[in-house]
């Protein structure tokens, strides 16, 4: 027998001579899903690590501050609520500015559930009636407009009612004479 050495050469085959396989439609669904799941489990991964890491940053930086110890009541920022009584909540906006630069920490602003008021007035809802008179003497509204009625359930010191006298405020009268100028 007589062996003969194979060659090793090219053979072209026509490709369109032969059948395809098909691929079943659940198995490549069952791959696309595969990668999607594989790519949002990334996503979630990541998101993770950085969440945690930011939260441990936070919390080694928050431990290397010192501690101060807790104000007294009268060193605390009052939390202030103002509702808008005169129909315009420019005005309301305007006091809550005004409060904000002063140092208030005001919480909340929206419409007076009574409507409609003519004088703008301070409710005292903390038991704290200096500070009320004092957030009232900054306003510029009369001592006479401030009124104490505690309520411990709303978690404020102050309320605000702007009334539709708000134009005669002392801080609004600040406005119109810069306005003028």
């Amino acid at each position: 027998m007589k062996h003969t050495k194979p060659t090793y050469a090219a053979v072209q085959t026509d490709t369109a001579d032969l059948p395809r396989e098909r691929v079943p439609k659940l198995q490549t669904r069952t791959v696309r899903y595969s990668k999607l799941m594989k790519g949002v489990f990334g996503i979630l991964s990541l998101a993770l690590i950085i969440t945690v890491y930011v939260l441990a940053h936070r919390s080694f930086s928050n431990h290397s501050a010192t501690v101060d110890p807790l104000p007294s009541s009268t060193d605390r920022v009052l939390q202030v609520e103002v509702l808008d009584g005169a129909g315009s909540m420019k005005a309301a906006q305007y006091v809550t500015n005004i409060l904000r630069s002063q140092g208030y920490d005001v919480v909340e602003m929206k419409r007076n559930n009574d409507g409609i008021i003519e004088r703008t007035y301070v409710v005292d809802r903390s038991g704290n009636l200096e500070a009320a008179r004092k957030l009232a003497t900054t306003l510029g509204i009369a001592q006479d407009k401030v009124f104490q009625k505690i309520d411990r359930n709303l978690y404020l010191d102050v309320t605000v009612v702007v009334g539709k006298d708000f134009s005669r405020l002392k801080v609004f009268q600040a406005l119109n004479e810069r306005s003028k100028r």
